[in-house]
């Protein structure tokens, strides 16, 4: 969650700084914000997949846990991941995060090109 708050912050700030650097006529500010933001979604996308996977190794250690956990103190609500598993749709859903970022990432880069060629 916290690489999500990261990212909406820095979008929100690069937003706020190209809209003052178009009001400025600082095309070339303007455009260098839009190529910068490309490569850093790219970075959040793979990081956020990092994260991801990383998740699903422990996953197994987590339920064996929550398992022992339950049978010690005889309790079956605390078998969270065996719920999850059962409410879990049968089929796979796309990762419609990795192509959210690519297609954002492409709009940055587009936005660069709008505003080097143009604006001026």
């Amino acid at each position: 969650m916290t690489l999500l708050q990261t990212l909406v912050l820095f979008l929100a700030i690069v937003g706020a700084a190209y809209g003052a650097a178009i009001q400025a006529k600082l095309y070339g500010l303007a455009g260098f914000l839009c190529l910068l933001t490309a490569p850093i979604l790219i970075a959040v996308e793979q990081e956020g997949t990092r994260l991801h996977r990383s998740a699903a190794l422990a996953s197994d250690a987590i339920a064996e846990l929550q398992d022992r956990l339950a049978n010690a103190l005889a309790t079956e609500a605390l078998r969270l991941h065996q719920r999850e598993v059962a409410n879990r749709a049968t089929l796979p859903r796309p990762d419609i995060t990795k192509w959210l970022m690519y297609l954002s990432a492409g709009g940055a880069l587009a936005g660069s090109v709008y505003t080097w060629v143009f604006l001026p």
